[in-house]
């Protein structure tokens, strides 16, 4: 970790994954055509499902690894109701999960540098965590408040980042990424517009797929994707990522793990939409590479 004083280390790609629940599958789309172009990040920053995502492809996991790793979201399989509260929901089972598919690595570990973005609940502020265990770390950036229990972690309580920084490009600069590729998952559809129910279902998933059809919890779900969409403008007067994608994620609510296929097709469909732009930063990554080897006096 640099110090305060210390330039960051050059780095030629990096990628910012944003918030938004089960709205995740469509950064695995975009990632299916960044493989194709050769566009492999050089540092990976995410908020939420992003740093879910992007503590995967830190890992060393490719699109297909992720797609099956996201095949097991679904609320029966990954979560269950606490024996008590802070929550709705117990996170145990996607601990389990991490565990089994990029055991228990630390930052250093990691194949690709990651920063995660969290909110530290009392002192109401953005941390990023870039050290320590990779797992906690992810608990953490997607403990989504109410849902999931906040979590303990370096004697500070932990929450989802996204009210603060949903799309952190600035995480990825600030570390030395000199073309950023930036993410965002809060063009939804308007409020009112019709969800459609999946075929089958469990427990958990009927009462959240029910509870996403409700007026006050679209309402709700509305307003946050106006918060982030808010903070991510914010930070964009700021400073710019070379290239901003906003995918239409539709009417893909936060808790819509089933539909993983949308969401991938979703993310095609952006990353086809501006495949010019995404060959051009291409052949810029790699003229920065070439550039960033060269010996320098």
């Amino acid at each position: 970790m640099n110090s305060m004083n210390d330039a960051p280390e050059p780095k030629a790609f990096g990628l910012a994954l944003g918030g938004g629940g089960a709205r995740g599958s469509v950064h695995i789309g975009i990632l299916i055509e960044l493989e194709k172009l050769g566009l492999k990040p050089d540092i990976v920053t995410g908020t939420s499902i992003g740093g879910l995502v992007g503590a995967l492809i830190a890992t060393g996991l490719n699109s297909l690894e992720i797609i099956e790793f996201f095949r097991h979201m679904r609320f029966g399989k990954m979560y269950a109701m606490p024996w008590q509260k802070p929550a709705l929901m117990d996170t145990r089972k996607l601990k389990n999960q991490l565990l089994k598919t990029i055991g228990q690595r630390t930052f250093n570990d990691l194949e690709i540098p990651l920063a995660v973005v969290t909110t530290d609940l009392v002192n109401r502020v953005e941390t990023v965590i870039e050290d320590g265990d990779v797992v906690s770390a992810v608990l953490a950036t997607t403990a989504f408040p109410v849902i999931f229990p906040p979590v303990e972690r370096a004697g500070l309580t932990l929450i989802d980042g996204g009210v603060l920084n949903n799309t952190p490009f600035d995480v990825a600069m600030a570390r030395g990424a000199q073309h950023v590729l930036a993410i965002d998952l809060s063009n939804s559809a308007p409020y009112g517009t019709a969800v459609p129910y999946p075929p089958r279902n469990n427990i958990l998933t009927r009462f959240l797929t029910r509870a996403q059809r409700d007026p006050m919890y679209q309402a709700t779900s509305t307003l946050a994707d106006i918060m982030t969409a808010q903070n991510v403008k914010e930070n964009l007067e700021e400073a710019e990522p070379e290239l901003f994608l906003r995918p239409d994620v539709g009417s893909i609510g936060l808790f819509d793990f089933h539909r993983l296929e949308e969401g991938i097709a979703a993310g095609q469909k952006a990353a086809a939409s501006a495949e010019g732009e995404l060959r051009k930063l291409a052949e810029r990554v790699e003229a920065t590479r070439q550039s960033l080897k060269k010996p320098h006096n």
